[in-house]
């Protein structure tokens, strides 16, 4: 990925997630060196982004921590088809976060995961807040691909996410 794409993904990451879920700059950008971590671009014919999937691959998962599309082509397809696609290729199971509030917004966005095949699970935790509000609580609940998450999957994710990703380790 060139500069110049980074630099609309993470505009459509700050336009698309609370600041809270979407490192600072330096770090957004630092991550991109880690072989772990990958970036999936959607383009049109005019070379415009459409959407992103960013993941992280875990070992036995694949984490999608953030996934989006450009505000102004929602409710098109283009979302399901992204994702649609990219679990049609994906070798490992996939485990996403999705926010545990009872919001219109939040029922939505999980009807659409699971019409894709994502299982939601009784299993979460709260995020770590990236930047912005470091008192704020970011309470999430997994969805996992293909198959439902069970507890001790829920553990190791979870395990691997903190240290990994949030490089805090989880009691």
């Amino acid at each position: 990925m060139n500069e110049k794409d980074f630099k609309k993904i993470y505009a459509l990451m700050e336009r698309s997630f609370p600041i809270e879920e979407v490192r600072a700059w330096e770090n957004a950008k630092a991550q991109l060196k880690n072989s772990k971590y990958r970036i999936w671009i959607s383009k049109n014919a005019a070379d415009q982004i459409l959407g992103f999937i960013a993941e992280w691959d875990l070992g036995a998962t694949v984490f999608v921590e953030h996934f989006a599309v450009e505000q102004t082509l929602r409710g098109a397809g283009i979302g399901s088809g992204m994702m649609a696609s990219y679990l049609a290729q994906a070798a490992k199971p996939v485990v996403i976060e999705v926010e545990d509030e009872k919001t219109e917004i939040s029922e939505r966005r999980i009807g659409f995961y699971q019409r894709l095949g994502f299982h939601l699970s009784k299993y979460g935790y709260d995020q770590p807040v990236m930047r912005g509000d470091v008192n704020k609580k970011i309470p999430l609940k997994i969805m996992s691909y293909p198959e439902p998450l069970t507890a001790e999957g829920f553990e190791n994710f979870r395990d691997q996410v903190f240290s990994q990703i949030y490089k805090i380790i989880k009691e």
